[in-house]
């Protein structure tokens, strides 16, 4: 079975919704399309309002209006992987959602003052064509944001609100990627579910909408996930998405881009290969360029953890002072440190649940404490379609990187003792996380499977 939007086989037991019935019945949520133009309207409107009153920019206004300009194209081709969905109108919701979130991320920028001033003053250089500029901080790390930040002033002209509306659009584009990445991994799942938790999730909609690491680092994760689901099926196009998206991850966090890495490891060994010898080859090849990365990674990392070589007692130290720099301020608590398989449970719960409504302490964090909450109950409903998946592991083998990079990723950051760092950082593992939620349960699967043999 193949799927024309994407050119890849299935590898599975049961195809997607197929593109006759959208010809005969129209798309799924057909009423997305009108819905998806108002959302856009409402949000170039807010921006228009906020102009007049000083919360945002004419620029960044007219800003918004190219991009729904270009998102026409745009969408209408993303739209052609899931014809039997009114995909460009949920993305055209989601663009007007992200309009919106906007405004109350600018209104209570903090970091993001810092990578403006120091944006204005390389754009500066870089509209002399001098690119070899100190940004002032270390690279990799704060010192790579300061430096994207200061090519997209160079076109911004130094209009703070416009930056930060264009680091909102690198958020929203990750957010395609990981759909596309979906698609092509997980050819024979309804994509659907994936897709509407993804584009209107509260995290991804409101934290990566401002200047600093979260837009571009969602942004670089999912190119790494494109680039992976890509190599799952054997395009060769795969390795530049996966080294574009891991060399951007490596620049701003190359803590990141290890677990990123492994995971991907991990996804490749656990790929089916039908390919014989050459199949075998192109896998090693894969692993050896992973590791390749990988390595260059962990040198950064013990740069800026001033640690020698992550060996338990290298990544213990650098643990200890990821504890020590968050665990400040109204937000913080005892870290749910994980040093031991015992420790695991609590540490899921933690990274991925925390706070607890009982624990938030202003509006904020109830919000994000009420979207922990729905995030566990859905895990918990999921668990039976994570069970029935398990059998296709091979073929689906994007799973596995989905549930490799969650691993990985709570392990590290269970070393965070501050709820609002760890709402922020979350955003990098809630487009994997849902990817869990959205597989089919195993009722779906024989019934879709049945469909499969009729047609």
């Amino acid at each position: 079975m193949v799927v024309a939007a994407t050119g890849v086989s299935s590898g599975s037991i049961f195809d997607r919704p197929s593109s006759r019935r959208a010809q005969e019945h129209g798309p799924r949520l057909g009423w997305a399309s009108w819905a998806g133009w108002g959302a856009c309207l409402l949000g170039i409107a807010a921006l228009a309002v906020g102009a007049t009153i000083g919360h945002a920019s004419i620029l960044g206004t007219f800003v918004a209006l190219g991009v729904v300009a270009l998102s026409v194209p745009l969408f209408r081709r993303i739209g052609r992987l899931a014809p039997d969905i009114e995909l460009a109108g949920l993305l055209r919701m989601a663009l007007g959602l992200k309009f919106l979130a906007t405004l109350p991320r600018f209104a209570t920028r903090q970091d993001s003052v810092d990578y403006h001033r120091a944006g204005s003053t390389l754009a500066d250089s870089f509209r002399s064509l001098d690119f070899v500029v100190d940004p002032g901080r270390a690279v990799p790390g704060t010192g790579s944001v300061r430096y994207i930040t200061g090519l997209v002033e160079v076109f911004t002209f130094e209009d703070e609100f416009a930056t930060f509306l264009v680091f909102s659009m690198l958020g929203f584009a990750g957010l395609m990627l990981f759909i596309q990445a979906f698609i092509v991994a997980l050819p024979g799942i309804d994509p659907l579910r994936y897709i509407a938790l993804l584009l209107f999730w509260p995290t991804l909609i409101y934290w990566p909408s401002s200047i600093g690491k979260d837009a571009v680092m969602l942004l670089a994760l999912a190119g790494a996930a494109l680039g992976v689901a890509r190599l799952l099926h054997g395009r060769l196009i795969g390795f530049a998405w996966l080294a574009a998206g891991l060399g951007l991850s490596a620049l701003v966090r190359p803590h990141v881009a290890l677990i990123a890495v492994t995971a991907a490891i991990a996804a490749v060994i656990l790929r089916s290969s039908s390919g014989g010898s050459s199949g075998l080859l192109l896998r090693l090849s894969v692993i050896s360029a992973l590791v390749f990365g990988g390595a260059i990674a962990a040198d950064a990392v013990e740069a800026i953890f001033d640690i020698d070589g992550l060996n338990p007692t290298g990544l213990a130290a650098a643990l200890d002072l990821a504890n020590l720099r968050s665990a400040q301020g109204g937000s913080a608590f005892v870290a749910a440190r994980i040093e031991g398989p015992l420790d695991m449970p609590w540490g899921f719960v933690t990274v991925l649940f925390r706070p607890f409504p009982h624990e938030a302490n202003s509006v904020p964090t109830m919000i994000t404490a009420i979207e922990g909450l729905v995030l566990a109950v859905l895990l918990v409903a999921a668990l039976p379609r994570v069970a029935a998946g398990v059998r296709y592991l091979r073929t689906e083998a994007y799973v596995g990187y989905a549930v490799a990079f969650t691993t990985v990723f709570v392990y590290l950051f269970s070393a965070l003792g501050n709820f609002g760092i760890l709402a922020r950082q979350r955003s990098m593992a809630i487009p994997l996380v849902l990817v869990l939620v959205a597989l089919p349960t195993a009722r779906e699967r024989v019934r879709r499977g049945r469909l499969g043999v009729e047609r």
